[in-house]
């Protein structure tokens, strides 16, 4: 069976916070809806979910950046498909989303990142047809 794929939801906080960690990620169901009322607030970007037999099984966040120094981008923030799930088919599929959302707003490229240890994730994307572009060090400064 062929997963649905839909905007998230604020009710989908649950199946979102079992998700991350699959991703590597934590969040509380609180968090999780909190993060996506900002999300909502915010132009050029979605988050949208894979359905199968009505359980979440995926999750994509896609932004768009406007920037003054070059067309700019759309960035996938987050992917991810449960364990249990991976290797159907539904990874690709919420790719494909993602690139028609951006492709459809203007954006010409789209990226994403992947910790260096993601070997898997890594040959995942480039079997997609991504590309790796460049290297970078990720800084960041933290509010005290």
């Amino acid at each position: 069976m062929s997963p649905t794929l839909r905007l998230l939801q604020s009710a989908d906080a649950d199946a979102v916070s079992a998700l991350l960690p699959d991703l590597g990620y934590e969040a509380t169901p609180a968090q999780v809806a909190r993060r996506l009322a900002g999300i909502r607030e915010w132009p050029d970007q979605e988050a949208f979910v894979a359905e199968l037999d009505g359980a979440v099984v995926g999750l994509c966040h896609v932004q768009g950046v406007r920037m003054l120094n070059s067309e700019g981008y759309a960035e996938i923030q987050a992917l991810v498909v449960s364990a249990a799930c991976q290797g159907q088919g539904i990874g690709k599929r919420l790719v494909a989303h993602a690139c028609e959302w951006a492709f459809a707003r203007g954006y010409e490229r789209v990226r994403l990142r992947s910790n260096v240890v993601r070997e898997a994730a890594h040959a995942f994307y480039e079997h997609l047809g991504f590309e790796k572009s460049k290297a970078s060090h990720a800084f960041e400064l933290r509010r005290r």
